[in-house]
């Protein structure tokens, strides 16, 4: 039944994948996906391979597969990816030897890629049931993990229908990694008692983006400086809360850097915004200019205004260190963004509601760094609090800054499982 599902479902992707850009990249990079591998790992043994979902899974599992390169550099690093959004950005990755899609989860699929890659470790991040590739995996006797695991009450595999995944954990991975002891205890009391806490590995990957010496100049011109406010991978929703905080706080620096660049939506906080704001595409060539009076007017209008809009991709973790306390985006969805991202330059943050999947902000709000806002108002009180009484900020921001800094080590800890 599972496979006869997986079939159905990719007839009617590749159907959508007619009319929908994202799907057509789904679709397209599974043709002759499997041959494709087949012929790169051919005369290959020993191949560590890693699977992430998307660009979020991705990046729990960095950390990890950087230490897997520093330490055996002679080793075959295969990436998959299920998603278009980590793949694509990743797909020349230099860390990793191959980087591929990974095939549908039909037998025959799962059965030809775990005989051409045969690997030697294979492991998985936070949640995907692959059945046939698990089922393939166990049969040849691979030492399989998986990472980045957390499970709350709800979690499907914890409820009374959720035994044949139980089983899946319990009998398919060799260790179950998992951030936190909640997660821990409610693994060990449903029977899989191959869970083991190892934190989570993000925190070794933004503590060593933080200890880089960076800067951009544009942003540099544009804060004066000063501290901003920063709104991080921000969607429509969470433009609707940021707005009013902006314009609440006409002398405030505000920098917004949104989920998506399409400029639909950058126009459109523009057009809400009382003061000017600038677009970073639209400023950063004149700005270095080498005709004088061309860069001279860029500078004079990135001091002049209030937000600066940033439409590059993968700068964000890096800007943060900018600010004095965010707004982080996705906590209206439910894949709310990260925000240990921000966190690690000790500001305090906030997000929509939608909060409870993103485990450190439900640990930020216990120690009284994290705040949740559903509308403008809540969040430019929230604010206004924070600047009206600088030392509960400067209070706030030793304490987020700590916590970052005392969940470090994950990294060391999944390695010594997984190859220990």
């Amino acid at each position: 039944m599972y496979s006869i599902l997986i079939y159905i479902a990719w007839f009617f992707i590749r159907v959508a994948a007619l009319w929908n850009p994202k799907l057509k990249l789904f679709a397209d990079g599974r043709k002759d996906c499997i041959r494709r591998i087949e012929d790169a790992v051919r005369g290959y043994d020993d191949i560590i391979w890693f699977h992430c979902a998307s660009m979020g899974e991705f990046e729990e599992a960095r950390p990890v597969m950087e230490a897997t390169r520093e330490r055996y550099p002679d080793r075959k690093i295969l990436l998959t990816f299920f998603s278009p959004s980590g793949y694509e950005v990743r797909k020349n990755w230099p860390v990793v030897d191959w980087v591929f899609y990974l095939p549908m989860d039909t037998f025959s699929n799962a059965r030809r890629f775990v005989n051409a890659v045969r690997p030697s470790k294979a492991v998985f991040t936070i949640g995907e049931f692959w059945f046939n590739y698990l089922s393939q995996l166990r049969k040849n006797g691979i030492d399989t993990y998986i990472m980045s695991v957390r499970a709350v009450k709800a979690s499907p595999y914890l409820k009374w229908y959720g035994g044949i995944y139980r089983k899946l954990l319990r009998d398919s991975y060799k260790a179950i990694m998992v951030k936190d002891g909640k997660t821990l205890e409610l693994l060990h009391r449903s029977g899989c008692r191959n869970a083991v806490r190892t934190g989570d590995a993000r925190f070794d990957r933004v503590l060593s983006i933080a200890s880089e010496e960076w800067s951009n100049p544009v942003v540099d011109c544009w804060s004066c400086g000063r501290k901003v406010f920063v709104a991080g991978s921000t969607h429509q929703k969470d433009d609707d809360v940021v707005i009013p905080l902006i314009n609440a706080f006409p002398d405030a620096k505000v920098l917004v850097v949104p989920h998506e660049l399409d400029m639909g939506p950058i126009r459109r906080i523009q057009s809400s915004v009382v003061n000017k704001t600038v677009v970073y595409s639209e400023v950063e060539d004149d700005f270095i200019s080498s005709d004088a009076s061309i860069a001279e007017s860029a500078e004079k209008s990135l001091k002049e205004a209030q937000v600066l809009i940033i439409n590059k991709i993968g700068m964000l973790s890096k800007l943060y260190r900018y600010g004095e306390a965010a707004f982080v985006g996705g906590g209206f969805t439910t894949l709310p963004h990260s925000v240990i991202e921000a966190a690690v330059y000790g500001m305090p943050v906030s997000m929509g509601p939608l909060y409870d999947k993103n485990l450190q902000f439900v640990e930020l709000m216990a120690l009284g760094a994290a705040t949740p806002a559903s509308v403008g108002q809540e969040l430019a009180d929230w604010y206004k609090g924070l600047k009206a009484d600088p030392e509960r900020l400067s209070e706030l921001s030793r304490t987020v800054y700590e916590y970052c800094q005392n969940n470090g080590g994950a990294t060391e800890r999944i390695m010594e499982i997984i190859f220990s």
